[in-house]
């Protein structure tokens, strides 16, 4: 049943300043507000607002990680391969990269393999000070200047490329050094001509001659050679590689 109030009742209400009777509104809110106590207020945040700034912190937090990480991070070269004096399809290469990282299990988000084709001498050299340059692989006479000039590995002094001799005496590279008493003791030609004052040869690389994979991907010299530069950072790698390029029990796959 409804109460009834008598207009006397109904008039005495209207006066009443009780703060049941008093109709709410955002100013009276935000005064209330205001006259709370340190304590009161700090307990009005956390009742109403505190959940909503945590979830909305988290969720800029997560977003400015995500932006920091995409400018911040990049892909690092595991291993930089070079090849001077051929000719090759880019889509083979590419593949051939992708193939060569698929071998030694890279996470391509992190690491990657570069495959160069078009470096000139002048770069190269600077890459093999800078120890950027992991591998080459070039023509026999190309080579020779590399390889007496001391800029790989080699079999006598070079624990590191000991497993050369797995492949055999007939894939071994072998080449005399140019030492620099020899660039000295040289006063008829330019320094480049110098010739080895010892003929006592090293194994510095190896031939690709019969690499299926090297002429998979349309290389066309007719004896390609191999060496791991002494300045390489990625060592392991590069072993890895040359051991990939010798094995042709190993199919390479370049439909990817």
């Amino acid at each position: 049943m409804a109460m009834q109030f008598s207009k006397e009742d109904q008039e005495k209400l209207k006066k009443d300043q009780s703060e049941i009777y008093k109709k709410r509104t955002e100013e009276t809110n935000r005064q209330d507000i205001e006259n709370l106590s340190r304590s009161g207020k700090w307990q009005q945040f956390t009742d109403y607002y505190l959940k909503t700034v945590l979830v909305i912190a988290v969720i800029v937090g997560v977003i400015l990680v995500g932006i920091i990480q995409s400018v911040t991070q990049k892909t690092s070269t595991a291993l930089y391969i070079a090849i001077q004096h051929d000719a090759f399809d880019e889509d083979k290469i590419e593949a051939f990269r992708k193939a060569v990282e698929d071998y030694l299990q890279l996470n391509p988000k992190d690491e990657m393999v570069v495959v160069s084709t078009e470096c000139t001498d002048h770069q190269l050299q600077t890459y093999f000070y800078a120890g950027t340059a992991d591998i080459l692989i070039t023509d026999e006479e190309s080579f020779q200047e590399w390889g007496q000039a001391e800029y790989f590995f080699d079999m006598e002094h070079n624990k590191e490329v000991a497993f050369y001799q797995d492949f055999g005496k007939n894939k071994w590279y072998r080449t005399a050094y140019v030492t620099g008493q020899d660039i000295l003791n040289n006063k008829e030609t330019q320094t480049a001509e110098t010739k080895p004052g010892s003929m006592e040869e090293y194994v510095c690389g190896v031939y690709l001659t019969d690499s299926d994979k090297y002429r998979q991907i349309g290389g066309g010299i007719e004896k390609p050679v191999l060496g791991i530069a002494n300045t390489t950072t990625h060592l392991e790698e590069a072993k890895a590689f040359v051991e990939y390029m010798m094995d042709n029990s190993l199919p390479m796959d370049l439909q990817q």
